[in-house]
């Protein structure tokens, strides 16, 4: 069995909980990482740049992700990748790339692939 940490608990419940008013690509993503979670107990470092190739494949360009999350973060308070922001922050946005889709469109070693 999985044990989550409290960040995850609370990602999984908010998918839960919101998934009937999530735009389908932050639903999509949601999914992507709800199974990983789910199905790996220790991923590794290939496992997690894995997933992070899929969700860049998925949002394809950051405008999509300013068209969803604006760029102020209006869906943090309820975006399941929101419940990872850290302590002090409201929102992720292009500049201030903290929660997970933002990460792998603007951090250059989020974008490197396992050799």
């Amino acid at each position: 069995m999985t044990h989550y940490g409290l960040q995850t608990l609370d990602f999984m419940e908010r998918v839960k909980k919101f998934e009937a008013e999530m735009p389908p690509l932050l639903l999509e993503m949601s999914r992507l990482l709800q199974r990983m979670i789910e199905e790996i107990e220790r991923p590794q470092l290939e496992d997690v740049q894995r997933m992070q190739g899929e969700l860049r494949r998925l949002i394809g360009d950051t405008g999509q992700l300013i068209a969803l999350c604006g760029s102020e973060g209006k869906l943090c308070g309820q975006c399941p990748f929101g419940s990872y922001l850290p302590t002090g922050f409201s929102f992720a946005s292009p500049e201030q790339p903290l929660c997970l889709p933002w990460i792998v469109l603007t951090n250059p070693d989020a974008q490197k692939q396992p050799q």
